[in-house]
């Protein structure tokens, strides 16, 4: 599991996670099932709500597979 895909099983939808991020759902569903990663600068925002639950480290290892 990637940690975008961990990161929305935690905060319970992608559109929740849009909403925070102040993006557009499908911006969520392209990192999900195209790019299987988040834009690096996203990172930082996406720790914080998923409370270090998914941690910066792992949204970085998405960017090296």
């Amino acid at each position: 599991m990637t940690a975008i895909a961990k990161a929305i099983e935690i905060i319970g939808s992608q559109t929740t996670l849009a909403k925070t991020l102040g993006v557009k759902q499908a911006h969520v569903w392209n990192w999900l099932h195209i790019h299987k990663r988040a834009p690096a600068k996203y990172i930082r925002r996406i720790s914080l709500a998923t409370e270090g639950k998914v941690t910066e480290s792992e949204l970085l290892q998405d960017h090296e597979v």
